[in-house]
């Protein structure tokens, strides 16, 4: 008989970093995990030593990474983890000439953040793994049921794209899928004219009638979406940003910056956290909410490998409405009048961001 579907948020990367380490320590049968970003600190150091323990003993490991999230990881510690029996797939390598031949290829990354343990427990959210976000905000869950099996087809669908053999991992997709009510797992592979998570994002909006809360820490809406959104503050929908005061990327932090002012004009009200948070959510009237890896620019939309966990559940949009709450209470309201005081250097790399906003 299926296991009953069962959650916990996590809303910190510590948390979230914490119980993906307890789950890694108690697997018996299999590993599989791939993230963006797996940094050679000490925050990754004990995660290669337990995954490198578990593979003496006989644990089936499958890593993914992807090469231009986790640059500077070592040859020598790959090398090292698959003597010991851990498969490494370094998804789409950065080469240069690779680049002049195929510039979007070479821009196509996997952005996804998926960790199964023995086929029974999973994780996915926006959580990577690395020391400079470990003090961060963000947004993991950790799921068990006929959840898991959606993501282990997630996860067998991204080993054969970075080039991992069909043979090792065909009996993934043989797992029976189980359609659920109140939850899907949103997979998302780029393609040149068509985004499935921008279309859910947009539809998402159009649909709001009483409220929206969007958080990303790389918020930059097209023209298509900002219509949207000033027709949702037409319909009275009441409309929250929960965005870092500050992120992490300099051009990125600029450009988001850029739109503050044109989201407060058209109504929207932008809470501005004071620490940075890396999570990407959206809630629809208080009973439709997504989480996952994708953020709101283009290249989520039309150049990452995402993954997304939609749900309808009213436990976990409860939970979720408390980590939102909390958020904004560690937030600032944005206020037009104070921020139009900024020095004109602040404005000059707002106005450069916003110009690299679409490539960015």
């Amino acid at each position: 008989m299926e296991p009953k579907n069962q959650y916990q948020f996590f809303s910190t990367t510590r948390s979230a970093l914490q119980a993906m380490f307890d789950a890694i320590s108690a697997a018996e049968k299999s590993i599989y995990w791939e993230t963006y970003i797996f940094e050679q600190d000490t925050i990754v150091w004990p995660f290669i030593e337990k995954l490198k323990e578990k593979a003496r003993k006989g644990v089936e490991i499958k890593l993914i990474i992807d090469a231009l999230g986790s640059f500077g990881f070592e040859e020598k510690i790959m090398k090292d983890m698959r003597e010991v029996g851990i498969e490494v797939i370094y998804f789409n390598p950065v080469e240069l000439s690779f680049f002049w031949r195929k510039a979007r290829r070479w821009l196509e990354r996997n952005h996804r953040k998926i960790l199964v343990i023995d086929e029974k427990v999973g994780f996915i959210g926006g959580v990577n793994v690395e020391k400079q976000s470990f003090s961060w905000f963000d947004l993991h869950a950790r799921v068990e049921g006929a959840m898991v099996r959606h993501l282990l087809k997630s996860f067998a669908h991204s080993y054969l794209a970075g080039g991992g053999s069909l043979e090792k991992i065909k009996s993934l997709f043989y797992i029976p899928l189980i359609k659920e009510k109140y939850w899907r797992i949103l997979w998302h592979k780029p393609r040149e004219n068509f985004s499935s998570v921008r279309s859910v994002y947009l539809r998402a909006i159009k649909r709001a009638r009483h409220s929206l809360t969007i958080v990303n820490p790389y918020f930059l809406p097209d023209k298509v979406f900002l219509q949207a959104l000033i027709e949702a503050r037409q319909r009275g929908v009441k409309i929250d940003l929960i965005l870092p005061k500050r992120t992490d990327l300099f051009f990125l932090n600029y450009a988001v910056r850029a739109y503050w002012s044109l989201f407060a004009r058209i109504g929207l009200k932008v809470y501005l956290v004071k620490k940075m948070i890396h999570a990407k959510a959206m809630m629809v009237d208080g009973h439709w909410a997504m989480i996952g890896s994708s953020n709101f620019d283009y290249q989520s939309f039309y150049r990452n490998h995402e993954t997304n966990l939609i749900f309808t559940d009213k436990s976990m949009i409860a939970d979720l409405k408390k980590i939102f709450h909390n958020w904004r209470k560690s937030s600032l309201l944005f206020r037009p009048l104070t921020w139009a005081k900024r020095p004109i250097r602040e404005k000059f790399f707002e106005w450069i961001g916003k110009i690299l906003g679409p490539i960015l």
